[in-house]
């Protein structure tokens, strides 16, 4: 029985913080086409799975070394056959800033362009963005065009 679209990426968002929370770049290289495209949450683009594994090898030696991942709210599309987009919700805890510093704990959103090929599911194209909560606007400022949008 071949596996659903929605199926293969909630398998592979948990495969990817499997890898994330053991630190093993290799196995989260993977989960990526060979050409695959990442935008991180800083904006660097990384082009090919060996300078995306390469670069988040690094990070995991340093900032992330002790960081921990969870998953949260996955929606899939399939755009069409053997394509697919995926977004979901992630959370991390344990990191560090590149000077140091701990960090607090975050979320962001995850959007990855998932390929299908010889049976196996990929991601083709990823963009990572941290979720930046807000302040409220001033009382009485109704003019806030950010206002009442789902974080």
């Amino acid at each position: 029985m071949k596996t659903s679209i929605a199926d293969a990426v909630r398998a592979m968002t948990e495969d990817w913080k499997a890898a994330w929370n053991a630190h093993d770049m290799s196995r989260m290289a993977k989960l990526l086409t060979d050409d695959a495209d990442f935008v991180n949450v800083l904006g660097k683009h990384w082009k090919g799975a060996e300078d995306i594994e390469r670069a988040h090898a690094v990070m995991h030696e340093s900032q992330f070394r002790e960081s921990t991942w969870e998953n949260e709210r996955v929606e899939v599309q399939t755009l069409q056959p053997g394509i697919g987009l995926a977004h979901f919700r992630w959370s991390i805890q344990g990191d560090y800033d590149p000077n140091g510093t701990y960090r607090k704990p975050r979320s962001g959103l995850f959007s990855w362009l998932v390929v299908e090929s010889q049976g196996a599911w990929r991601i083709r194209a990823a963009h990572n963005t941290t979720i930046v909560v807000l302040p409220p606007p001033p009382a009485g400022n109704d003019a806030n065009p950010l206002q009442g949008l789902p974080t």
